[in-house]
């Protein structure tokens, strides 16, 4: 399990934020939800916790508010609670009944595709997971597995046997200003995963853009484009207003189009200094379509997915 998935947050005291993301997505692909629990402590040291939840379908979300003292995690393993819910790399069991609404039942994960991680092989940010002052750190958990178990949300059975998910997590101060994030895992025939992100990153009193990029079949195909691995991000365009994207890569590994389309979406809040006060609008159920070929131009993969998810805060 990759360590980035233990808590982090164990001695800070002020401006933190830790969260952690998992989307399921069921086998017929009618149900499609994001869960994100987590903690926050504001510039004054306020603590609380709270479970995120977001329904595809419907648009809706929810902000499910805890003390603090309800909390409870781990920083030499992945294993999180809140209250009487629990998460973890083998599942996540849920039991909310508040003012907010009703949230009920267990999922199990299996068939897991952890990204890989280890001294000559570290997470997503590569060298720059080990700076210090980042204002935000970013982790993928899992690329992809397999789901089993049953959701009771506000009274509706969502039943996600057979279905597929991914986790993901961040930490840090605040969310970047400016991002634009993409997570597909569930593409037309094929399982693979797609991960993009490209954002404005203050350090030390200046700023510079970064980008990162990884794509696997889990079979033969695993490619990572990166601003530290030399890539280039030849081609970029986004329209916010019609929640539109489109990238081509080229690096080490080939070359890597992709396009991207918003599909509904929903309110989330996010951490600014630790304060879960910024409002992002989060779809889940976004079209993705990703091109990648080697460096000679021989087609490697190309295929969509329509249940991904897409922020665009610009």
């Amino acid at each position: 399990m990759i360590k980035q998935a233990f808590f982090k947050g164990k001695n800070k005291k002020r401006r933190y934020f830790e969260g952690w993301y998992f989307k399921c997505i069921s086998a017929d692909r009618k149900h499609v939800i994001a869960i994100i629990p987590g903690m926050a402590i504001d510039p004054q040291g306020e603590r609380h916790a709270f479970i995120q939840v977001i329904d595809a379908v419907s648009g809706k979300t929810w902000y499910h508010h805890f003390a603090y003292t309800a909390f409870r995690a781990f920083s030499d393993r992945f294993d999180v609670e809140i209250e009487n819910n629990a998460f973890n790399g083998e599942g996540l069991s849920l039991n909310i009944n508040s003012g907010e609404g009703c949230l009920s039942g267990r999922l199990t994960f299996h068939n897991s595709h952890p990204f890989p991680s280890g001294r000559k092989s570290p997470g997503i940010m590569g060298p720059f997971d080990w700076l210090p002052f980042m204002e935000c750190y970013h982790a993928i958990i899992h690329l992809y597995h397999e789901i089993k178990g049953e959701i009771e949300l506000d009274g509706e059975l969502l039943d996600f046997n057979g279905g597929v998910g991914y986790i993901e997590k961040d930490y840090g101060r605040s969310f970047p200003k400016t991002y634009l994030w993409l997570q597909a895992s569930h593409f037309e025939g094929k399982n693979a995963s797609f991960v993009f992100s490209r954002a404005r990153i203050p350090f030390l009193g200046w700023e510079f853009p970064g980008f990162f990029a990884y794509f696997t079949d889990f079979e033969t195909i695993t490619v990572r484009f990166a601003s530290y691995n030399f890539s280039q991000l030849v081609e970029w365009e986004v329209d916010k207003e019609k929640g539109t994207c489109l990238g081509k890569i080229e690096g080490p590994d080939g070359i890597l189009s992709f396009k991207a389309r918003m599909v509904g979406g929903g309110r989330l809040r996010a951490p600014v200094d630790g304060l879960m006060d910024r409002e992002i609008i989060e779809s889940i159920t976004a079209d993705v379509s990703v091109r990648l070929t080697d460096k000679q131009g021989k087609l490697l993969f190309d295929s969509n997915s329509s249940e991904a998810g897409m922020e665009i805060c610009l």
